[in-house]
């Protein structure tokens, strides 16, 4: 085996291909549940796959309206379990070979390219991804941890290549990006897409 990986969530296309890639490749793969069952001791990787959206629901503006209840739902979903789980499970990362934790994100919550007036749940709940990150990454980073912040582009791009991207971006050491060591990925935390490509937070 090259390694075990916890994969929090498979409730997209996108979270069901990394497993199956991951499984493919030789690593454990585990779901929370399973960890838990299966009483193991230690974990290498750790993929936060959770992704909720629901813009039929999360169509509102300010002129519209907002829909506090729908913002709410989307928040607890894409911040407040993820830190939840991660805080449940970080004693076996702690042991790990690896320590290097994935999570997904999107662009388009990026101050610079938000681009519509709509999505305000699921945009903002990114954005408070990002703030909790950053300071996970301040507490973790010198234990060893490492971190890959991606947006797998649904809609945009068929969801086995964003995964077999994500397999690549997460497994090996990404390095320096035109020599510039403000976008090395192991000493700063950076957002890539399923393109390879570096976007603003």
């Amino acid at each position: 085996m090259n390694g075990s990986i916890l994969i929090t969530s498979k409730e997209t296309e996108f979270g069901k291909n990394l497993a199956a890639i991951f499984a493919r490749e030789g690593y454990e793969v585990f779901s929370p549940d399973s960890v838990v069952a299966q009483k193991i001791t230690k974990l290498d990787f750790f993929a936060e796959t959770t992704d909720f959206c629901n813009l039929t629901a999360d169509n509102f503006s300010i002129s519209s309206g907002i829909d506090g209840e729908i913002i709410e739902k989307t928040f607890r979903k894409n911040v407040i379990k993820p830190m939840a789980t991660l805080e449940k499970f970080l004693p076996l990362l702690e042991v790990g070979e690896t320590k290097r934790l994935f999570y997904v994100s999107s662009a388009e919550a990026s101050i610079n390219e938000t681009c519509d007036a709509i999505g305000y749940g699921y945009k903002m709940s990114k954005i408070a991804l990002h703030q909790f990150l950053q300071m996970l990454r301040n507490d973790l980073a010198p234990h060893g941890f490492t971190f890959r912040i991606f947006d797998p582009l649904p809609k945009k791009i068929n969801p086995q290549i964003a995964a077999e991207s994500a397999f690549m971006y997460i497994t090996r050491r990404r390095g320096t990006e035109n020599n510039d060591p403000n976008r090395d990925d192991e000493t700063s935390l950076a957002l890539r897409d399923a393109e390879g490509r570096h976007h603003a937070w």
